[in-house]
């Protein structure tokens, strides 16, 4: 009695091809993740923070990678690679205008020189037609904490839609090739 053990060999193969891709997978999950968490970031700009001077700035320099880097251009993702330490994955999600840490936790109030040209304030320093005041006055203005809102949402979500992807991924990878 002979057996055949090509579906068995077959799949040892596929499953240690598997194995050796897991790092680059796991790049793609969290970039994944980084890029999900900069969308709900875009997407509460865009639904609840005013834009300052309504430039879409704000909401444009969300971005996921790192941090460190400058990043001129719309793509939600840097380029970069996520850092890996030991098991762990970590990816950041920033925003680097020089006002996005302000919005994000609040200030206090003060007042700002320039002047309104049509529905836009243009800052000048000692403007002679006045300014305006942010915030009521001696106050505190409150963050918007659109950045802690995304990560909360992408958290409270991530765990159906990583292994809804995870899945996805080994049944492409484990599928019979060629047969479709």
């Amino acid at each position: 009695m002979s057996v055949d053990n090509k579906g068995l060999i077959n799949l040892q193969k596929q499953l240690e091809q598997l194995r050796d891709e897991v790092p680059d997978i796991m790049e793609e999950l969290v970039i994944g993740e980084g890029v999900y968490a900069v969308k709900q970031a875009k997407h509460i700009c865009k639904n609840d923070v005013p834009d300052i001077m309504n430039t879409g700035d704000y909401r444009n320099n969300f971005h996921a990678g790192n941090k460190a880097l400058t990043h001129q251009n719309n793509n939600d993702h840097d380029g970069s690679r996520p850092q890996r330490s030991g098991r762990r994955y970590r990816i950041d999600v920033y925003n680097n205008l020089n006002y996005a840490k302000p919005l994000e936790y609040g200030f206090r109030s003060h007042f700002v020189p320039g002047h309104w040209s049509g529905h836009v304030f243009v800052y000048q320093k000692n403007d002679p037609e006045g300014g305006m005041y942010v915030g009521p006055y001696g106050g505190y203005v409150r963050g918007h904490f659109t950045l802690l809102r995304a990560i909360r949402r992408t958290k409270d979500t991530q765990n159906a839609r990583l292994t809804r992807k995870i899945d996805q991924i080994i049944q492409e990878r484990l599928s019979p090739r060629g047969s479709g």
